[in-house]
């Protein structure tokens, strides 16, 4: 079995002997088993062939400092604060127009 990435940018169609369409998307790796479709493969300049375990890529070393996953159960902590609401000035007037004065009312009578 062999890996095959498409390195182009685009989407590229290829048929296996058996009748399969194989469809690799931009950078898309697939096992390929056909001893056929993989010279064929071989000869265009579009696939990357890859035989076994690529040497690079193996061991990710010990993980330090990593997160505990969050409980599901538990809900979101909000961070921000409460927004302040601001009155405009028109709102003002009109919560000052229905304001009821408190105490007595005076005489307007001048004795």
């Amino acid at each position: 079995m062999v890996k095959i990435t498409n390195i182009t940018d685009r989407v590229l169609y290829r048929r296996t002997p058996s009748g399969q369409v194989l469809c690799w998307d931009a950078g898309e790796t697939r096992d390929v088993e056909s001893k056929r479709l993989i010279e064929e493969l071989d000869r265009s300049n579009g696939f990357k062939i890859t035989t076994g375990v690529n040497e690079t890529n193996v061991g990710a070393g010990v993980k330090t400092g990593v997160r505990k996953p969050k409980s599901s159960s538990k809900p979101t902590k909000s961070k921000s604060k409460p927004k302040k609401e601001v009155k405009s000035k028109v709102q003002e007037k009109v919560d000052k127009a229905l304001k009821k004065p408190k105490g007595l009312k005076k005489s307007k009578r001048a004795d």
